[in-house]
């Protein structure tokens, strides 16, 4: 179900954004799973002009390739997280390898899942390893030892608030969990870390979603954030939105992503049924949000579909982005696509959303 909220913390009226088209999936027809008021369909070609390609570079000392990355921007720098590589990379946005610390292991520096980098409040790289369930602190300079931060959270990503208190998403460890989840349900999937203190200050963000989705997400719920000044752009696995929270926790709003409803399988059978990921949420300089999303034809299927919706931040649809690459990464509003003409993940396309 469509679920727009217009948001008092938007202050862009968007100009020049992609039209609203007149195309109609089809009421019912869950082959396509948006609504009509989506906005425009468009194909890559049409929405994006491809401006440069990327070799992200290899650490020549290290006995491992980019297997499995996670990325994000620091504002000048590439930060990779590795989950299979076990490392943390800097890269320059021409691909040119700058840092690379970490190996696989369980001693200081080194990680079993290491599945974000982002940097703190002061300059140092912080990586999460969701299998050792703790945070990692770099030094600036190359001596020095790491600083070490359990927390009792499998983590998907970690972001400093100030230099001890963390927002962190990710399921709480079950016996700790305030509230309690349900039974089958979803808990919250944001928390407010006090390192120093080592304490939970507010854990907030119960992703809505049906029901019937409860077995499948307990075996793959997860969230994503992306922080624009005091805000946090939030989405998590199968819900329908983007919720947007203050840094405190509370709550600001949310948009609306044009989601036909999940259709739930009848009699065993699931082949009609449209199950949708949201995988990542990047916010624009003219406003937009964006967020890529997975589709899956059915929820036993391992097939996929990438997808872009792009909403204004006054919670109006403006286009979906049909079949497109993986996402990688948006730096200055440039998007960093995996390149579909190669398999390494370290293959990477630039291009500019035309709209813009």
């Amino acid at each position: 179900m469509l679920k727009t909220v217009r948001l008092s913390i938007a202050a862009v009226v968007l100009s020049g954004c992609v039209g609203v088209g007149d195309a109609d999936p089809g009421a019912g027809d869950f082959s396509f799973p948006f609504l009509p008021e989506a906005g425009r369909r468009l194909a890559f070609a049409e929405a994006f002009e491809v401006v440069d390609t990327v070799i992200l570079e290899e650490d020549p000392a290290a006995d491992v390739v980019t297997a499995s990355p996670r990325v994000r921007f620091d504002g000048s720098h590439f930060l990779l997280a590795d989950l299979r590589g076990h490392q943390a990379r800097v890269y320059a946005t021409d691909g040119r390898l700058v840092e690379a610390r970490g190996r696989m292991g369980d001693g200081p520096g080194e990680f079993q899942v290491s599945i974000s980098a982002r940097r703190a409040t002061d300059g140092r790289l912080l990586v999460t390893d969701i299998g050792a369930m703790r945070l990692t602190l770099f030094p600036l300079g190359p001596d020095g030892e790491p600083e070490i931060l359990a927390i009792p959270f499998m983590a998907f990503d970690a972001v400093a608030l100030d230099d001890h208190r963390y927002l962190v998403a990710g399921s709480l460890l079950s016996f700790l969990s305030q509230p309690p989840k349900r039974p089958g349900g979803a808990g919250p999937m944001l928390h407010i870390w006090n390192a120093k203190s080592e304490e939970i200050e507010r854990s907030f963000f119960v992703p809505p979603r049906p029901g019937y989705l409860d077995e499948t997400a307990a075996n793959g719920e997860w969230a994503q954030v992306a922080l624009r000044g005091d805000s946090v752009w939030a989405v998590s696995t199968y819900t329908d939105s983007v919720f947007v929270f203050r840094t405190d926790g509370s709550r600001a709003g949310a948009v609306g992503l044009p989601l036909a409803t999940q259709a739930k399988p009848e009699s065993g059978n699931d082949t009609t049924a449209v199950l949708w990921t949201a995988e990542t949420v990047h916010l624009l300089s003219s406003g937009h949000v964006v967020v890529q999303l997975a589709r899956k034809a059915g929820f036993r299927t391992r097939l996929r579909a990438n997808y872009l919706v792009v909403v204004g931040a006054d919670g109006v649809p403006q286009a979906v982005l049909v079949d497109t690459p993986r996402l990688r990464v948006v730096a200055d509003d440039l998007f960093y696509f995996q390149n579909p003409g190669r398999m390494e993940p370290n293959h990477w396309i630039v291009a500019r959303w035309r709209a813009s």
